[in-house]
């Protein structure tokens, strides 16, 4: 008896994932607008300007669509983790991180649909899935550098990595959104807190290099301004434009 031959699932094409990418960014101006569950998918199609059949070839659902939303944010997760590893000094780049967050999240239409795509992560299996996988690998990335960071003594070695990674997570996103909330407030001031406070959380006492050391006496909002920031991938450009990536927080 011949055994089953198993069917080979084609790669989309270049003209397939251009139209995926149009699609989602309809999506996404939609969402923006009314939210996930305000939106139908009659309005996503007039916004992109084709019929249901045509959509529906590229997604079988509105869930489908906020699935792959989540799922771009994974792969930008992992594109910015990559730039973290090839960076010299990590508090310095957790820095133009936050500086990085900050700016991508400026519009609270952005912030808000970020807060969404996670409440809907704890009600819709599919997308609570991308999202699990999302934040279990940037926890465990971020891990990792800090435990790289500690042996080469740029972090404080008594500190717990992962807990420390979670923390500056929580410490991102309540920054994106307190933003969105205190219009009135500096983003630089907020900014150049939070710089503060990180080097004071993770730079060990006895083993602070120069720019710790001399950051008690410069201001901090001029610590925030000098942080080199980390180089993005050489495609990020093109990436960001395809995508429209301003969906969630990843982190």
């Amino acid at each position: 008896m011949s055994a089953r031959k198993s069917k080979t699932v084609p790669s989309p094409t270049p003209k397939a994932e251009k139209k995926r990418s149009e699609i989602l960014r309809a999506a996404t101006r939609c969402f923006r607008k009314t939210g996930f569950h305000q939106t139908s998918m009659q309005e996503i199609c007039a916004e992109i300007g084709l019929g249901p059949g045509a959509v529906y070839r590229y997604f079988s659902s509105k869930d489908a669509i906020i699935e792959a939303m989540a799922e771009e944010e994974r792969r930008q997760a992992r594109a910015i983790l990559q730039d973290l590893r090839q960076a010299e000094h990590l508090p310095d780049a957790l820095t133009s991180v936050a500086l990085a967050f900050a700016e991508r999240y400026a519009a609270p239409s952005d912030v808000s649909l970020m807060t969404e795509v996670y409440a809907e992560g704890l009600r819709n299996k599919r997308v609570g899935n991308v999202v699990r996988k999302t934040e279990t690998e940037w926890i465990d990335g971020l891990t990792d550098l800090l435990c790289t960071a500690q042996a080469r003594g740029h972090v404080d070695p008594a500190l717990d990595a992962r807990n420390t990674a979670l923390l500056l997570t929580a410490l991102w996103d309540g920054m994106i959104i307190r933003q969105a909330y205190s219009v009135e407030d500096q983003p630089r001031a907020l900014l150049a807190c939070f710089d503060m406070m990180l080097r004071r959380l993770l730079v060990h006492d006895g083993k602070t290099d120069k720019r710790t050391r001399n950051s008690g006496t410069a201001s901090a909002e001029a610590q925030v301004v000098q942080v080199a920031p980390v180089t993005p991938p050489k495609d990020a450009g093109a990436r960001m434009e395809a995508q429209d990536p301003r969906q969630m927080s990843l982190i």
